[in-house]
């Protein structure tokens, strides 16, 4: 039954944002131009959402602004920029929300699934355009890639757990338990725990997962997860547990046990497989870019990123006991603690 009620919720939803985009295109707003020779009387209002200040979300933010460029639009003249951050607080992030469209938004860029799930809850007759974001679906952009909210398209980052739990094999050849901390209440943590548990069942691994509600649990959470007999640490990204990577860390370091990290922010991990935010950013900005120049968000499927970077921290690895050999170091696309 609740599957039923869940189905019709997003029928429903999808109704309704169908309804907004046409009065989005039909009545009042801006035309966009459609080449670039065109004019327009006044430039675009793009608002960024971001949820925390983290080495990937910058870096998305970047490629967002290096995507616009690239597509050949000018910054003042074509667009206006105003970034926007609630510094981790769920409450702060949905009156920006509110702000944004408040201000006169003609388009939102969300940064983090949250961003995005609190975005949509307000956002029904502007575009909006993610990217960094590891479950859209979750977050109520549509119900596939392809069948989405007609004023919403992205670039899903779906967290690395396949190709991390690849290099965890290589390098611990007899690994049998893996241990992460997730977030209940964030869609995306959910989410990529699931990912990460199918990914370890598939290559004969058990994943031990513990809750974590607030940042003050972190600390206590990380050593205890150290004494499930775990034989390395694959923490999935959440944006509670990023913010407090540094506990779970120092607990890594102080049981010698191998930590793993999928964003390229997890600073005291030994190794990281993480997604490009930066490439995920630039392709969202080019997402933005064919809006302004008049495509209708509704016929922009999802664009899943696939690149990674393997990041390596050897001074981490060193203090965690794990040796990596220089056949990954040589893959690396960039290497930590070395001279």
């Amino acid at each position: 039954m609740w599957a039923s009620i869940k189905r019709l919720s997003l029928g429903l939803g999808l109704i309704a944002a169908a309804a907004a985009v046409l009065l989005w295109s039909d009545t009042g707003h801006r035309r966009p131009r459609t080449d670039a020779g065109a004019t327009r009387s006044s430039p675009w209002k793009i608002d960024i959402l971001e949820f925390v200040d983290v080495p990937d979300s910058e870096d998305a933010q970047r490629g967002v602004r290096d995507g616009l460029k690239q597509s050949g639009l000018a910054e003042g003249g074509d667009y206006t920029l105003t970034v926007r951050n609630a510094q981790g607080d769920m409450p702060t992030l949905t009156a920006l929300a509110d702000a944004a469209l408040s201000s006169g938004a003609d388009l939102l860029v969300t940064l983090s699934t949250p961003t995005l799930q609190a975005t949509l809850q307000r956002a029904r007759n502007v575009p909006v355009v993610f990217t960094f974001s590891s479950d859209p679906i979750g977050a109520g952009a549509g119900s596939s890639f392809d069948n989405h909210l007609p004023n919403v398209t992205g670039v899903p980052t779906e967290a690395a757990v396949a190709e991390l739990t690849d290099v965890v094999r290589e390098l611990l050849p007899q690994v049998q338990r893996i241990g992460t901390l997730f977030v209940p209440a964030e869609v995306n943590s959910v989410h990529n725990t699931d990912k990460m548990r199918e990914a370890a069942k598939a290559r004969g691994l058990e994943l031990v997962a513990l809750p974590v509600n607030t940042s003050t649990e972190i600390a206590d959470a990380a050593l205890s997860l150290c004494t499930q007999n775990i034989d390395a640490i694959t923490q999935i990204g959440s944006n509670l547990t990023t913010v407090a990577f540094a506990s779970i860390a120092g607990a890594a370091d102080r049981a010698r046990l191998p930590l793993f990290g999928t964003l390229s922010g997890n600073g005291g991990a030994a190794v990281v497989v993480a997604r490009d935010y930066y490439d995920g950013g630039v392709r969202a900005g080019h997402l933005v870019a064919r809006i302004i120049r008049g495509e209708n968000p509704a016929n922009l499927p999802f664009e899943p990123l696939t690149a990674t970077r393997l990041l390596i921290d050897v001074e981490a690895a060193q203090r965690q006991g794990l040796t990596i050999p220089a056949s990954m170091m040589q893959r690396a696309a960039k290497l930590i603690g070395t001279s």
